[in-house]
């Protein structure tokens, strides 16, 4: 997906959050960090979306997945590898299995 493709779907998820659109804004956000999951704005947002409709566990690990990849790129590979493992089990628990994968593949680049 094209830098440009993966500004305005940021664009438009900012704009449904910002309008209490949550539900519609975890969509987009969900679209935005299949496509490109080294952007941490999407794993935050999409944290805040589901925060914001109640679903507290979940942005838990969301914002793991983004705090893990902070960690990885401060070489604290540890940690990391922990954030990781933790967003891949609750994805497993609540049934999310493409968030599953996700995490398993951040904690695969370690």
């Amino acid at each position: 997906m094209s830098s440009q493709a993966i500004e305005a779907l940021y664009a438009t998820g900012h704009w449904l959050l910002s309008n209490a659109r949550h539900k519609e804004a975890a969509e987009v956000f969900r679209v935005m960090a299949l496509s490109k999951p080294d952007d941490e704005r999407a794993w935050l947002a999409l944290g805040a979306c589901h925060e914001a409709i109640g679903q507290k566990r979940l942005a838990i690990e969301l914002y793991a997945i983004a705090r893990g990849r902070a960690l990885r790129a401060l070489d604290r590979t540890n940690e990391a590898d922990d954030a990781f493992e933790s967003a891949y089990e609750l994805a497993t628990t609540v049934g999310d299995p493409e968030l599953a994968e996700l995490a398993l593949q951040e904690r695969r680049a370690s």
